[in-house]
């Protein structure tokens, strides 16, 4: 069954598919994928820059059984709750569907679609309640915020932040800084900025539970097999790296056997 979760400030009922559901005092906005099974994890996707809510991955986690909460985080859509851009996004907001959905599940894997990757990565950085963390298409690195109009980017903040202040960023490059470096690509030409990158390093380190992430060798958004390479350095044994060497940057030829890796991935962890 799927249902519409609309979490506002109001009082408490339950909803039928489709409908509202509200809990008193928290905010988030998300669609819930319930598999019937609370004996199961449950899992928390967060979508890329497109916004909005990852609903098609969500639905593909929830056909293995799984609870899943598609969340939004930002919606270029517009939205009563949450922000219309991706910029200085509170790593906070993830702790009330983290508790909503830890209440019906035996736990809570959090996943990341490319900027969503990143920001799951950032997040458990910070946070151990998770008991995995899965990141398709990674981020190794905090990068600068996503406006309504990327031309302003010089002047936008970090994509996120925590308690109040944006964190450390890599700052995109202009069109001048980029041509300089003679790359094509404006992640892989701002990630030559190597203090930028130190500063702004996630730190993986800090993730006490499984890692799993998944790259394509073609990805022409951001160099993920790479960054992934180097995450799973920082953190060490408990980080699977999983690459498809033709694959593109959200491995949209290789669905079947992705989401085999991780029910094989989620399967093992204890």
């Amino acid at each position: 069954m799927k249902i519409k979760v609309l979490i506002l400030m109001l009082g408490i009922f339950s909803a039928s598919a489709q409908a509202q559901e509200v809990v008193n005092g928290v905010d988030f906005d998300a669609e819930y994928y319930d598999s019937g099974n609370a004996d199961q994890y449950g899992i928390i996707v967060l979508t890329g820059s497109a916004g909005g809510k990852a609903n098609e991955t969500s639905a593909n986690l929830a056909a293995l059984g799984y609870n899943v909460l598609a969340l939004s985080y930002f919606d270029r859509d517009g939205s009563a709750i949450v922000p219309k851009t991706l910029e200085m996004i509170p790593l906070e907001y993830l702790e009330a569907p983290r508790r909503w959905l830890a209440a019906r599940t035996k736990g809570v894997v959090l996943y990341g679609l490319s900027k969503g990757a990143e920001f799951a990565l950032t997040a458990a950085s910070y946070d151990d309640d998770y008991i995995a963390v899965i990141a398709l298409a990674p981020s190794k690195v905090v990068w600068q915020g996503i406006p309504e109009d990327f031309s302003t980017v010089a002047t936008a903040p970090s994509s996120w932040s925590r308690n109040g202040e944006g964190l450390t960023f890599v700052p995109y490059f202009n069109k001048e800084q980029q041509a300089k470096t003679g790359l094509d690509n404006r992640h892989q030409a701002s990630m030559t900025n190597e203090m930028a990158v130190e500063k702004a390093t996630i730190k993986v380190e800090n993730i006490s539970v499984p890692i799993l992430l998944l790259s394509g060798g073609q990805d022409k958004s951001w160099l993920s097999e790479k960054m992934a390479n180097d995450i799973c350095e920082r953190a060490g044994h408990n980080c699977t790296h999983i690459n498809y060497p033709t694959g593109d940057h959200l491995l949209s030829e290789f669905t079947t056997t992705m989401f085999s890796e991780v029910r094989n991935f989620i399967q093992a962890v204890r």
